[in-house]
């Protein structure tokens, strides 16, 4: 599974990640999370469930497990380690309700 997957996405080191998670999301199966855009696009292109660490943490504002403003902090907190996401912490609902629907 690794293999086919590596092959997919690329073989170089900065792949490898992407591809250990695609195949035990398939192995599983299970929802690949992963903010690398060409990854989403090959694994979605091949029938495999990929969505990224907003979707996560909308998810889990959803079923309870966080509220908006925790979920913004760990936005926060990524961003600063040199993530790059498409909202801060402090426009993560807005963002959400514009592109996922409302928090719950």
């Amino acid at each position: 599974m690794f293999v086919k997957w590596t092959q997919r996405i690329g073989s170089s080191e900065r792949n490898l990640g992407e591809a250990s998670v695609f195949s035990a999301a398939e192995l599983t199966p299970g929802v690949a999370i992963t903010d690398d855009r060409e990854a989403v696009a090959v694994g979605r292109a091949h029938g495999l469930k990929v969505h990224g660490t907003i979707w996560l943490l909308h998810r889990a504002c959803d079923q309870g497990k966080l509220n908006g403003v925790a979920a913004g902090n760990i936005v926060d907190s990524l961003v600063a380690t040199g993530m790059r996401l498409p909202c801060s912490g402090s426009n993560f609902d807005s963002y959400i309700r514009r592109h996922l629907g409302s928090l719950s």
